[in-house]
């Protein structure tokens, strides 16, 4: 009898556990279907990105996986690149899509964000030769993101010398994979982007500790078809603060170039200053902002504020 009442305790404290572990499974762990999930062709993918955006009406997927150079080719060739990938990318439990384009060599990946909403993100780089190959750690799919390395008097014969970083969908976007994230005292940030031969924005922007914000708009700042030009103030909301912080200290800015410049002239420079920890500062300067995918992305978050705040 003693032994019935044992195993009955017994079973009962492990149907606990077991429905408590349910209770604490994500609702973004559970794998749901999706149209992505069914893709079969390049063909319906061109058709999916397309209806997406009709900015890649001429989008074509690299089926063949042929490129132009060389090295590029070399390099493609001994990754065993696949033309897509079918992941998910952001842990919402629906598959994404990570394609290779041909013409402007682009790295594109396709977001379900679920209710029949997409969004599309390229993956920038200074580089016309980077490919992706995914894989799996601890749960998360990254992009080991590799590139040839530069060698004078290459032979280009031989297997292509190349180097990769990795990179995680984090903060919105992908961004360099970091295990040992900072945690400084930010106080003020101080970003400015200059002009370049087409329709850039031109403007300059100030926000401290107290989350207030300056924004000097001086060359086509155009937002919902109106055009701003001036000086504006505003308080950063919370969320929108926190995330710019929490990505600056996930990068380690302060472990960052000084400098950074693409090898094509004409485009923005990115003029970042970071004051913290009671004074430290740190500067940076970008020519073509995309230094880092890291730095690209918190680029376009300072920007956004522009559009997402109240300001007056």
């Amino acid at each position: 009898m003693k032994k019935e009442i044992k195993l009955l305790i017994y079973t009962v404290i492990i149907l606990t556990i077991t429905g408590a572990c349910r209770v604490q499974v994500s609702p973004s762990q559970v794998k749901k279907y999706n149209f992505i999930d069914s893709i079969q062709t390049a063909q319906q993918i061109e058709e999916l990105i397309k209806k997406i955006d009709v900015r890649y009406k001429y989008f074509d997927v690299n089926i063949d996986l042929k490129f132009p150079s060389e090295r590029c080719q070399k390099l493609s060739d001994s990754l065993k690149i696949e033309p897509w990938s079918i992941v998910d990318f952001d842990n919402n439990g629906l598959s994404d899509l990570l394609v290779v384009g041909q013409g402007g060599h682009s790295i594109t990946c396709i977001f379900d964000k679920g209710n029949d909403k997409y969004e599309i993100k390229r993956i920038n780089s200074s580089n016309d030769c980077t490919f992706p190959v995914v894989r799996t750690i601890n749960k998360s799919n990254i992009i080991d993101y590799y590139y040839p390395i530069n060698t004078s008097g290459l032979d280009w014969h031989k297997p292509q010398i190349s180097e990769h970083i990795i990179l995680i969908y984090k903060f919105g976007d992908f961004i360099e994979q970091n295990l040992d994230p900072t945690e400084k005292m930010i106080e003020k940030i101080e970003y400015a982007v200059s002009g370049c031969y087409g329709p850039c924005p031109v403007f300059n922007l100030t926000i401290d500790s107290e989350k207030s914000a300056y924004w000097n708009a001086e060359m086509d700042n155009i937002i919902n078809e109106k055009e701003f030009k001036g000086h504006y103030r505003s308080s950063i909301d919370e969320v929108h603060y926190e995330q710019i912080v929490d990505l600056l200290n996930y990068i380690d800015f302060t472990k960052l170039n000084g400098n950074y410049s693409v090898d094509w002239t004409d485009d923005q420079t990115a003029r970042l200053k970071i004051t913290y920890n009671n004074g430290e500062t740190k500067s940076i300067n970008d020519n073509g902002l995309i230094g880092t995918h890291g730095l690209s992305r918190l680029y376009q978050l300072l920007s956004e504020l522009r559009l997402n705040q109240e300001w007056k």
